[in-house]
């Protein structure tokens, strides 16, 4: 077969062969003859397929940009979300998208979302796999590379129902090579139908023989049955979350998915914690700029590439172009450990000021010692330092009168090794489903479903697993733990492992919580007085209603059978 990445690539760039054939991602515009009975134009077909996991233009930094201002701005979708916020030196102040989603301003006629609203996105490409599975047979290809590409196509569309599922609940499905939204008796499924249609895909791709374990030298990249038991066990954590709960599907059932993949990672050592050779104490940097490694189960590749350094701070030397809309906020800042594994802050008072943990050695005014070690792979911080930047080192001086917005900055997916000022490229893929989560999805489920000793002991096992590798001194005790205490340890495990890679945003809708931590402001950090001096950067409104998205108002109103979410 030609090589899988650097088609990916070539599809993104809408360049799939010199006559255009693939240029619109609609395959049923195109006759079977150009497509399906030649071996070339079908593996293109499944590549653009593979293309469009994620809404990837020029305009949205190749994919890491759900939402979006002006030219390569990284926006991404954790500015909705309390653990992050918009910052920028141009006039937009912050990005339409993050605005709307901060101020409760999401309606059935509005899209916030990139380019394409995700309902539109994801079902025409669902149809365009529809198109693919009834045709593949046609293809004069091998039987084995037949039924290959319909196995990966397969797990393709049911991806694209899973991310619709995330967005929006209940679905409509379809399984024919037709618009589904054509017909009057279009029908919107409730969510146990949903989740069971999503659910059992992702299962039967899961059993053995329909899809290989690994994809070895220019396949790589490809969907195995990992991904697949993977996204069962996502689908059903979510499924059995608070929102979700009229799925039907319970906490063990969740836990049993992910069980089951944990078990078979760990005995065939198909997937392991990522552990940088030579440097263990940054295996988590180092993680994201590894475009192979065991950690990955499915990933988004992208060309090596230096486009993320636009969240570097907003002025010489940092960042020339001066396009920085993503900041993490102090919130996330606290969730940080202490390198001994003790919590900084145990609360917060009515004014938001911190309620410190005096046992775990931390100072307010000196807060970045001793901190976890995660915390210094991902955040800038007033007098950190990052090398090879403009030939040498700058130093954060939030003291400099420089729009320093939240007083932190984002270096994840970041190279250090590197001069990405001076167009040094990295690998930067946007990472789609990794082991950690899937320990992380459970000890969340076996948390909530075993609700004794044996259980907290069996989630914070796993927990400990990524603390270590992160480099954290002293385990979690599971005898420390009542089952609402773990939940919460675990959530803000969660948030922190998995920060800016697209979680907490479905998370804190998933869990019932954004009505909580949506209705304060985002909180930064100053200098005054040589003291650090939290202050407000903007006021927040959150409507129960956005825990779901809504659906395009068309939509609704063209099919009497697709009902719109509450409250829109």
């Amino acid at each position: 077969m030609k090589n899988f990445y650097l088609i990916i690539i070539a599809v993104l760039l809408f360049s799939c062969n010199k006559d255009g054939l693939l240029d619109s991602t609609d395959l049923d515009e195109l006759t079977d003859e150009k497509v399906f009975t030649d071996v070339e134009n079908t593996r293109k077909a499944l590549m653009n397929l593979y293309g469009n996991m994620r809404q990837a233009t020029n305009t949205n930094s190749g994919s890491f940009s759900q939402l979006f201002d002006m030219g390569v701005t990284v926006a991404m979708l954790d500015n909705a979300t309390d653990d992050g916020a918009g910052n920028t030196t141009r006039n937009a102040g912050i990005s339409p998208g993050i605005q709307k989603y901060i101020t409760g301003a999401i309606s059935g006629t509005s899209n916030p979302v990139v380019l394409t609203h995700p309902w539109r996105f994801f079902y025409r490409n669902i149809r365009n796999a529809n198109i693919f599975l009834a045709n593949v047979d046609k293809c004069p290809m091998t039987e084995q590379e037949k039924r290959s590409s319909f196995n990966q196509a397969r797990f393709l569309r049911a991806y694209y129902y899973h991310e619709l599922f995330r967005w929006f609940g209940p679905l409509v499905i379809s399984t024919q090579p037709i618009d589904p939204f054509g017909f009057d008796s279009t029908k919107r499924e409730n969510l146990s139908t949903t989740v069971n249609f999503i659910a059992g895909e992702f299962d039967a791709l899961s059993q053995e023989g329909i899809l290989p374990d690994t994809w070895e030298g220019s396949e790589y990249g490809r969907v195995t049955r990992t991904a697949a038991m993977a996204y069962k066990a996502r689908t059903l954590l979510y499924a059995a979350s608070p929102l979700f709960q009229e799925s039907g599907v319970t906490w063990a059932q969740a836990a049993q998915a992910a069980l089951e993949l944990i078990n078979y990672a760990d005995s065939k050592n198909v997937h392991s914690l990522y552990v940088a050779p030579g440097e263990p104490e940054k295996s988590y940097t180092r993680y994201f700029n590894e475009r192979s490694n065991p950690e990955n189960i499915l990933v988004y590749l992208r060309n090596a590439t230096n486009d993320l350094y636009n969240l570097f701070p907003a002025f010489n030397p940092w960042n020339v172009n001066k396009e920085l809309t993503t900041v993490p906020t102090q919130w996330l800042i606290d969730c940080y450990d202490m390198a001994n594994g003790s919590e900084p802050i145990l609360g917060y008072n009515a004014d938001y000021s911190p309620i410190i943990n005096a046992a775990s050695g931390y100072n307010e005014q000196d807060p970045y010692k001793n901190r976890d070690p995660r915390f210094y792979q991902t955040i800038l911080y007033h007098g950190a330092t990052w090398p090879n930047v403009n030939k040498g080192t700058a130093t954060v001086n939030i003291t400099t009168p420089n729009n320093w917005g939240s007083g932190y900055f984002l270096v994840k997916y970041l190279d250090d090794r590197i001069d990405h000022r001076d167009g040094g490229n990295t690998s930067m893929n946007f990472i789609m489903m990794r082991y950690a989560e899937i320990l992380l999805d459970y000890a969340e489920a076996v948390n909530e479903a075993e609700n004794t000793s044996a259980g907290r002991l069996k989630a914070v096992e796993q927990l400990n697993r990524i603390r270590a590798r992160a480099g954290i001194t002293t385990p979690l005790n599971a005898a420390d733990y009542t089952q609402e205490s773990l939940r919460q340890r675990i959530r803000k495990e969660r948030r922190v492992e998995l920060c800016f890679e697209e979680h907490r945003f479905f998370d804190i809708r998933r869990w019932k919580i954004a009505k909580e931590v949506m209705n304060k402001p985002a909180i930064g950090i100053t200098r005054q007085g040589g003291n650090f001096v939290r202050v407000k950067m903007d006021n927040r409104s959150f409507n129960e209603r956005m825990n779901l998205s809504p659906l395009p108002v068309d939509e609704v109103n063209n099919a009497p059978l697709i009902f719109q979410n509450p409250g829109y």
